[in-house]
């Protein structure tokens, strides 16, 4: 990696293009509310592809939903670039009322459309954490914190309600593929 390019085996891509395009995928899907597929196996798909890059966001389960973003050059089975796992969950005392998990799902969605290019895993990274001015989530808190960048990075966000109790959990890790030459 040099320059703000990365050499992956016979493709050389741009790192500000490829964070661009992660940023755009992601309001165009989850946090957009894009249009989810359901597969066979019960989890959903969103796809986005805009120039030479698709994007894949495949995740199953409600309450705890693990899944993974992935990043091809291309097309929906070209060379993969990128890739990120996520594992999240509403905390244990919050699993029982849908209602409530919905509208945290929706604050994050909300967050995760503040994704910025520095950092484009998840929602914005303040040091006194984000909050949204509608009376819905009056005082509710998103918080994340990531080690490293693009190419290589972890990273953990949190959700707190109104009364300040932590009603969400979610494990991120992830970073460029890069294949034998």
């Amino acid at each position: 990696m040099e320059n703000g390019k990365a050499k992956l085996g016979k493709l050389e891509i741009g790192l500000d293009q490829l964070a661009k395009f992660i940023v755009k995928a992601k309001k165009n899907c989850y946090a957009g509310n894009g249009q989810e597929e359901r597969l066979r196996d019960g989890s959903k798909v969103l796809t986005f592809q805009d120039g030479d890059f698709h994007y894949t966001d495949n995740y199953a389960g409600f309450y705890q939903a693990p899944g993974t973003e992935i990043v091809r050059w291309q097309k929906a089975d070209g060379q993969r670039l990128w890739q990120m796992s996520y594992h999240g969950r509403m905390l244990p005392e919050f699993r029982e009322n849908e209602e409530f998990a919905k509208l945290t799902f929706r604050f994050l969605k909300l967050a995760l459309s503040e994704a910025s290019q520095d950092k484009p895993f998840r929602g914005p990274e303040w040091d006194n954490g984000f909050r949204i001015d509608d009376w819905r989530f009056s005082n509710w808190l998103y918080k994340t914190k990531t080690e490293g960048n693009l190419t290589n990075f972890r990273g953990k966000e949190r959700i707190f309600n109104e009364l300040g109790n932590e009603v969400f959990s979610q494990d991120y890790i992830g970073g460029l593929v890069i294949p034998k030459d």
